[in-house]
């Protein structure tokens, strides 16, 4: 078994967080572990982007501030992938805590076996499920996009354009009028841009990906976990996509300009819309990236004036 993982334990009783958390040593000598008493150092941790990539996240299901099943709400949030395995003395919560999908619910107290029982189970799962295909964007030099190492067939220039519009936004949600504004040039014409989402969705559903388009009303966005980026891993401070960064991004497209500057300047281009904040705006905790980037973003925003607030 790897034991090279990054667990997350969540528990108010500080003996049972000691406990549990030696059994998880026990078990993956080399595992990084953070265990918390308190929400709020939880949600504190998670605020850094390198942290919410775990493996496993242990929580029990009555914690101070926050309960421990929507706590799983917000690490599935920042990352679907991580099992959450509540461990509690509370078996009525059972359901609830699978409607979070959670991997396991283990009633307390949690022996070394039980575990051990346990995660063994879900790593043989894990092993016999082969990881799903995903789409591969290419986005530094010329925007390009892949399936099973075939480029796209594009029906229409545009749709491949639009694509790495909504790839440059990073999950958020943009309207029929910007996508027209950026594409077009003429916000007016919104008509022309649904024919270009339908071309968009044909082209993905060719190869079967057309579940990383999202459209609802009148607004598009994409999947970002079906979606392997060389940006996004650049972002996520991947040492192999900061060496293939050259200056260059999505070249092909003007507009692209303005992150590729973001992107050059070791500035973050677009935090995922929050709140109804705009996703050109800064929301996190102030740093040298997030200072440059509202500084020039204000600006040049194009969905909400430059206030930061969405219409």
């Amino acid at each position: 078994m790897n034991t090279d993982r990054k667990i997350l334990a969540v528990d108010n009783d500080e003996n049972a967080l000691y406990n549990l958390r030696q059994e998880i040593k026990d078990i993956y000598p080399s595992a990084k572990i953070a265990a918390f008493c308190e929400v709020t150092q939880v949600l504190t941790y998670l605020n850094e982007q390198e942290h919410r990539k775990l493996d496993y996240a242990f929580l029990d299901t009555c914690l101070c501030g926050l309960p421990g099943i929507e706590l799983a709400k917000v690490i599935r949030e920042y990352n679907p992938k991580t099992k959450i395995i509540f461990c509690t003395e509370h078996s009525e919560n059972a359901l609830e805590a699978f409607s979070v999908h959670a991997a396991a619910y283990l009633l307390k107290p949690i022996t070394e076996d039980k575990l051990r029982r346990e995660l063994n189970e879900l790593e043989r799962m894990n092993e016999e499920i082969p990881e799903p295909p995903r789409l591969v964007v290419h986005t530094f030099g010329n925007f390009e996009a892949f399936w099973k190492d075939r480029p796209l067939d594009w029906e229409r220039d545009k749709a491949k354009e639009l694509l790495a519009y909504l790839v440059d936004r990073r999950g958020a949600a943009v309207s029929s009028a910007e996508i027209a504004l950026v594409l077009l040039g003429d916000d007016a014409k919104v008509r022309n841009v649904q024919t270009i989402i339908s071309s968009l969705r044909k082209t993905l559903n060719s190869v079967g990906a057309g579940d990383v388009l999202i459209k609802r009303r009148n607004r598009t966005a994409i999947d970002v976990s079906k979606i392997q980026c060389d940006m996004y891993d650049f972002l996520d401070g991947d040492t192999r996509a900061e060496r293939a960064y050259q200056g260059q991004y999505t070249s092909n497209y003007s507009w692209a300009e303005f992150t590729n500057g973001c992107l050059y300047s070791d500035g973050y281009p677009y935090p995922l819309r929050q709140n109804g904040r705009c996703p050109h705006r800064g929301s996190g905790k102030s740093t040298k990236k997030t200072k440059f980037f509202e500084k020039i973003s204000a600006a040049l925003c194009c969905c909400c004036g430059g206030d930061g607030v969405l219409g």
